[in-house]
């Protein structure tokens, strides 16, 4: 018998239409009585360009993670304290039992050893399957922080729908 791993990273070129496809299945999940904790990623347009937002799957809160750095700026626009809180939310979540993790990015703050990785470490231990959006620049370092042992799912409903199912089956 085959193990099946209970990580998987949606590999997401765009970010968007990946976004929109791990939100719509998230909410299925919900609705269908599981219990999930973590984000997906919006980008909501304001005065200054598109702001990026996280939106909890269990509660539908949405936190801005970005900072306004003005229009000229080339400067990454995440907001370190912001992610952090978002970060120490998600901890404290994990203290509840939980059937699915959503990770809305593996970005630099992960790949550098912060961000949401904690939380991502912590879910793993407590063999809660986890499920993370990856944008292909910080695929070397997913593989690098897994091990080689996650899955990779395109951004489509029915195989990210499909490895949720076999994920919770799987022996924790």
């Amino acid at each position: 018998m085959t193990e099946v791993p209970r990580i998987a990273a949606v590999i997401c070129p765009d970010g968007g239409g990946a976004d929109a496809v791990v939100a719509a299945v998230a909410a299925r999940l919900a609705a269908a009585g599981l219990r999930l904790a973590g984000h997906v990623q919006r980008s909501v347009a304001d005065d200054c360009g598109a702001v990026t937002m996280v939106e909890d799957v269990a509660t539908g809160a949405l936190t801005p993670i970005t900072q306004d750095l003005g229009r000229a700026s080339a400067a990454c626009a995440l907001d370190p304290a912001a992610l952090a809180g978002v970060a120490g939310q998600l901890l404290a979540r994990l203290e509840d039992p939980v059937d699915l993790l959503i990770v809305n990015r593996f970005g630099r703050g992960e790949a550098e050893g912060g961000g949401l990785r904690a939380a991502i470490e912590r879910a793993v231990l407590a063999g809660v399957p986890v499920l993370v959006m990856l944008r292909p620049p910080y695929r070397p370092a997913w593989e690098s922080f897994t091990g080689g042992t996650a899955d990779s799912l395109p951004a489509e409903d029915s195989a990210i729908a499909a490895w949720v199912a076999r994920a919770l089956a799987a022996p924790g």
